[in-house]
């Protein structure tokens, strides 16, 4: 963790700084969105889940960790932004926990966030197959995205997608430029959704996608992994009628599984 004192010239406290202007359940705290962190006329989805997360997770002082969270993104985010939470049940292990989202036009990010304790267990299995992992990247190699674009926040090798091969899958190493003093599930929510959905891969470079919701589950303890580097998988399993399915994981540069995800992508064609 950074110990500093937030400094508005210090570029690795931005993000920490900014998540943290969420508070202790979050909803008496607006934040101007800022500059560079959108995705066409929205919030970066993996920024504004990262802020619902952050205000959830502060709703009590003792949640256990992050387990699974369900995020539908039902309109465009932009302006001064709220979160509002609410808890929907607290047990005794587990917590269900409601975040939403609103900005300028109203409503645009819903999520239900589920804190849950660990428990010993005799049943252990995985297997999610692994993708393909390249090697972490080097220093002389990085690129960023235009700076009114998030992947500007961000660090990668090459194209996110390269619209002349024509694949249902990407796999890219990605990380944060800002990430001292991050919550490491903040980090990893933040950077997750980074990659265009898989579908892009099979259209054409003008079409329209919008991602509609968002199923992330965390399989790690205690997350963590070298420079900041998560390798990030989708692929599209299912297109049709307009919809597509993926399915998604995170991996460390140990090649440790993290997290499990899904979405739901429309595309325009």
């Amino acid at each position: 963790m950074n110990d500093k004192m937030p400094d508005k010239t210090d570029e690795t406290t931005i993000l920490a700084t900014l998540l943290k202007q969420c508070g202790p359940g979050g909803d008496a705290n607006p934040i101007t969105l800022p500059q560079g962190w959108t995705q066409g006329r929205t919030a970066f989805g993996g920024l504004s889940t990262a802020m619902a997360y952050h205000a959830a997770s502060h709703i009590e002082v003792d949640l256990p960790g992050l387990r699974s969270a369900q995020i539908g993104f039902t309109g465009p985010l932009f302006g001064t932004l709220t979160a509002q939470t609410k808890m929907l049940r607290r047990g005794r292990n587990t917590a269900f926990v409601q975040s939403e989202l609103f900005g300028d036009k109203g409503l645009g990010l819903h999520c239900n966030f589920i804190f849950a304790s660990q428990r010993e267990t005799d049943i252990r299995t995985h297997q999610m197959p692994e993708p393909d992992f390249p090697d972490l990247p080097r220093t002389e190699d990085l690129r960023s995205g235009p700076e009114q674009f998030f992947t500007s926040k961000m660090e990668f090798v090459g194209k996110r997608i390269d619209t002349n091969v024509k694949t249902n899958r990407l796999t890219r190493w990605m990380r944060l430029k800002d990430r001292e003093g991050l919550d490491p599930i903040a980090e990893i929510l933040c950077t997750g959704d980074s990659l265009p959905p898989s579908i892009m891969g099979l259209l054409d470079k003008n079409a329209m996608v919008s991602s509609m919701n968002w199923q992330i589950n965390i399989i790690a303890d205690h997350p963590e992994t070298t420079d900041g580097w998560w390798l990030i998988d989708s692929q599209t399993h299912h297109a049709d009628h307009g919809a597509s399915s993926q399915f998604m994981s995170i991996w460390n540069s140990d090649r440790k599984l993290i997290a499990t995800g899904m979405q739901s992508v429309a595309y325009y064609t």
